[in-house]
């Protein structure tokens, strides 16, 4: 983070009932509102091999994980690529670049963070990376969730919504991916998103759920925005297999091979985020709970 540019990188140390973790980091000072700060953040820790996860069987192997490719180094690489792109950038706000412990153990980095804020300080947006390539352009949805969510029959967070749904259908030009995601998230909601096959569907929403870093901003009432892919339907949750070999494999088509297809999909979430990050920015989007 400091060779990319930015002002300074911060060990955040917490701890959490007898252990004691850290999290990474950076910030580029705002230049006109400093105490402001946009947060763009992902996990950089892994699920262990002792960990207990929903639905897998006990004695299978890779209960847990020592690799962690799609979960989530891929997300801390994007977070890590997005702060050496935007070092260089004059923000209003300060822009932080974070890298998430504990996560796995139940979002014990980000929640101490968010929890812990310097005073005076306020966060005026959050941004998550957490299982985004497993997605679109491959044969599965790409999720971009937003909130906090107040009520499942009505959009709550509509400028947030709105953000979204214009730089995916102007910059990425992805308006009929989308439109495709709409059909889907109205005939079965988040969960088959994150366990079936989708193809070229991308799909912007308001999410249930919280299950990753993003719950901690929205619990300070921060309006979040993150991306991810399949979910509970990758075999190698949780596991030993979750290997960049296995998301090469598994992002594969009729029509392209599954390098191609990852490169796209990491430079649509990428762009996505940056888009997005440039515009909080200049025009925060406000939490409308």
């Amino acid at each position: 983070m400091l060779g990319s540019g930015l002002d300074r990188v911060d060990v955040h140390r917490f701890q959490s009932n007898t252990a004691w973790s850290v999290n990474i980091c950076g910030y580029k000072e705002g230049s006109v509102y400093p105490n402001e700060w946009l947060i763009f953040g992902a996990h950089f820790d892994i699920a262990p091999p002792v960990a207990y996860t929903p639905g897998a069987e006990i004695g299978i192997p890779g209960y847990g994980t020592r690799h962690g490719a799609y979960d989530n180094a891929a997300g801390s690489s994007m977070v890590l690529t997005t702060a050496s792109v935007l070092a260089d950038f004059d923000a209003r706000r300060t822009m932080v670049f974070c890298l998430w412990s504990s996560e796995e153990e139940g979002l014990w980095g980000s929640r101490s963070f968010a929890n812990d804020l310097p005073d005076g300080v306020t966060v005026s947006n959050y941004l998550n990376l957490d299982m985004a390539g497993v997605n679109y352009p491959g044969d599965y949805a790409l999720s971009v969730y937003l909130g906090p969510d107040g009520t499942q029959e009505a959009i709550d967070q509509a400028g947030m919504f709105h953000l979204a749904e214009w730089i995916g259908a102007d910059a990425l030009d992805l308006g009929y991916e989308m439109e495709r995601g709409r059909e889907a998230w109205l005939e079965g909601g988040e969960s088959p998103l994150w366990g079936d096959i989708y193809e070229d569907t991308v799909a912007i929403y308001e999410s249930p759920t919280a299950r990753s870093d993003h719950d901690s901003f929205q619990n300070i009432g921060v309006a979040t925005l993150g991306w991810n892919g399949l979910v509970d339907g990758y075999p190698c949750y949780h596991r030993e297999c979750d290997t960049m070999e296995t998301m090469i494999d598994y992002m594969g088509t009729d029509n392209s091979t599954g390098i191609n297809n990852l490169v796209h999909s990491w430079d649509i979430v990428t762009w996505w985020a940056v888009y997005a990050f440039l515009h909080m920015d200049q025009t925060p989007v406000p939490n409308e709970l």
